[in-house]
């Protein structure tokens, strides 16, 4: 894109151009003491003044409203949209192209784009259907003005300042019911290594030990015997998972990058609705970007008299300089899943933290009770070695490896070590096919 110190430049020379031409003009009109050249050249120069001043005032009044049937939908559906342009001035547009700019690879029934005579007060409409096949967070508008003088000498292109963004959400494949902490059908289990008791669940009654808490003695089995008793409790179930998506850019070799990506949000969004669905709690952690956070709602009108410019003043996007990871917190709500697939929509590719880093610097804010879910599309040294650390830190781990082709093994390999379970998924196929009897 065209820096605009060298575009103003531009504009400048070809002004002092036609100043230059006009001034020898009228200095060759006077030397041969033509009348007629100079009145040629005066009707001229006012011609070409009053064409940049009217295509300059057609442009200035100029308001547009969007309506979008839907901001939040699933890859294959439709949305409509209604565009309505309105000229707020007292005086009538002979002309002007109108265009409505998305994504060009959604398919578009309907007209997104319009010529039209706009006069005072009035509006004109684009309605068109859009079908949007792709995860993501897309950006809808801004519109594109074009309109210019009757003689042709100018022409100018403006654009709108509101943008509107469709949120897609990712693909949901669904999941044999199954328990990724405990290897096991999903469901109430008991754990072998006891982290917290569950107070709702007595398991016995035994007698007092020093050191046993005062709010577990059993006062009417002490009455009855005479001897201090106390409850024992059966140890909570480690139950749902925090699911950790590795999107750092570096990790994803370029052989079918989008693709893997994508299957690895899916992953990430279909065992997030499955332990929504198992009434288990479900968390989020990703070293992704969030497009939202660059997106550009309002944008200041951009103004120039070519289209090329144009186009590339609308293609340009910001880009976000979150460092700190996207996170949704671990809990047991009804709409978490919802929270955690709304997330995914949005998610880039981050160029921050990997996922070893991303592991050791929030596990200290991760529920132990919570089974460790690591969507990765490989596994490195470094990775086993902090699932590792977590796992001897209390954390049941279950790795999701995407499609890593003859490197399954090596990650296996590297995993079993530390006895840390690893699924391949290789396509969406795979994720159908998950079941106890496999696991």
């Amino acid at each position: 894109m065209t820096a605009p110190a060298d575009k103003n430049a531009e504009s400048w020379e070809k002004t002092l151009f036609v100043i230059t031409a006009t001034v020898v003009a009228v200095g060759v009109a006077f030397f041969l003491e033509s009348p007629y050249m100079a009145f040629a050249v005066y009707a001229f120069l006012l011609l070409v003044i009053s064409a940049s001043l009217s295509s300059f005032a057609w442009m200035s009044g100029l308001e547009c409203e969007r309506d979008i049937s839907a901001t939040q939908i699933s890859q294959g559906e439709d949305v409509r949209v209604t565009v309505r342009i309105t000229n707020r001035r007292g005086w009538p547009i002979p002309w002007i192209f109108v265009e409505d700019f998305f994504p060009v690879d959604f398919p578009c029934v309907g007209p997104s784009k319009r010529l039209a005579v706009l006069m005072p007060r009035r509006s004109v409409t684009l309605e068109y259907k859009l079908t949007c096949p792709r995860r993501g967070y897309h950006r809808i508008g801004p519109v594109l003005y074009e309109s210019g003088d009757l003689f042709g000498l100018h022409k100018r292109f403006r654009s709108g300042e509101t943008r509107d963004y469709i949120s897609v959400l990712p693909t949901i494949a669904y999941i044999e019911t199954f328990n990724v902490s405990a290897r096991r059908p999903q469901g109430p289990v008991r754990l072998t290594n006891r982290i917290y008791t569950d107070p709702t669940r007595i398991n016995n009654i035994r007698e007092y030990v020093p050191g046993d808490p005062l709010n577990t003695i059993h006062w009417k089995v002490t009455a009855r015997t005479g001897e201090l008793h106390v409850k024992t409790f059966e140890p909570s179930t480690v139950t749902g998972g925090t699911l950790i998506l590795d999107m750092h850019d570096d990790n994803y070799v370029p052989e079918n990058k989008d693709r893997r990506m994508e299957l690895a949000v899916t992953t990430t969004a279909s065992i997030a609705y499955l332990l929504q669905m198992s009434g288990e709690q479900v968390g989020l952690l990703t070293n992704g970007r969030d497009a939202a956070e660059a997106a550009r709602y309002e944008a200041e009108s951009v103004h120039t008299k070519n289209r090329f410019e144009m186009d590339d003043a609308l293609q340009f996007e910001g880009e976000s300089t979150r460092i700190s990871p996207l996170t949704v917190s671990t809990l047991r709500s009804p709409g978490q899943a919802q929270k955690i697939i709304e997330n995914l929509a949005r998610v880039l590719p981050g160029h921050g933290l990997d996922l070893p880093e991303l592991i050791m610097s929030q596990f200290r804010g991760l529920p132990r009770d919570a089974t460790l879910l690591p969507v990765a599309p490989q596994v490195t040294e470094k990775l086993a070695l902090a699932l590792a650390s977590m796992k001897v830190s209390g954390f049941n781990v279950t790795v999701f490896l995407i499609d890593a082709g003859q490197h399954y093994h090596e990650a296996a390999a590297l995993l079993a070590e530390h006895n840390i379970h690893v699924f391949h998924i290789e396509t969406e196929r795979h994720l159908h096919e998950i079941s106890p009897t496999k696991i």
